[in-house]
């Protein structure tokens, strides 16, 4: 099992380094289609229609995007005053595996749910920029897939740790442990 969370590892800090970078870049697409859209609006008394459009389609993706790394390194919404107290015990560490397989089964069907959003969008065109809504959904499936490999390797982390816990006292997930400093 440590030679397949090493390669998750591996795999996922490459893709979530990948995705990052590509939500920074539309990030910064976003501010500079937003400053146009300002300058055309305020500065020459017309604006464009597109602008408003494109912006929010970059902002669910960016969006999308940043969502692997957040669960890579557990920065995701979380309820944890209530297992503070009983953090590092064995019901604790059952609890994490339990809640990271609900996780994972929850990606895996918004996969899907992801595939079947693009399917009923090729039909469909955006008002402002005239592409099929389809392409603004391709991100779904992506994001969504890219951060099931982040729950897996979360997953088999906690079903580690609970078969031998001395042996992954040391594999803990470098993220997390940074996460938690």
């Amino acid at each position: 099992m440590p030679t397949l969370v090493s390669f998750l590892d591996r795999l996922n800090r490459l893709t979530t380094r990948w995705a990052g970078h590509a939500a920074t870049l539309l990030l910064a697409a976003m501010l500079a289609v937003m400053i146009v859209h300002v300058v055309y609006r305020y500065a020459l008394g017309d604006s464009f229609g597109w602008t408003e459009e494109l912006s929010r389609y970059m902002m669910v993706w960016m969006a999308f995007l940043y969502f692997p790394a957040a669960h890579k390194k557990g920065l995701n919404v979380s309820l944890d005053l209530c297992t503070e107290w009983f953090r590092g015990s064995r019901p604790w560490q059952l609890l994490q595996l339990l809640i990271e397989a609900a996780i994972l089964a929850a990606l895996v069907w918004c996969i899907q749910l992801g595939f079947d959003r693009i399917e009923r969008g090729a039909t469909t065109q955006s008002l402002a920029l005239g592409i099929p809504m389809a392409q603004v959904y391709y991100v779904l499936p992506l994001s969504f897939a890219l951060t099931a490999l982040c729950s897996l390797e979360r997953l088999l982390r906690a079903a580690h740790a609970l078969i031998s816990p001395q042996a992954a006292a040391g594999d803990q997930d470098p993220d997390h442990r940074q996460a938690e400093a």
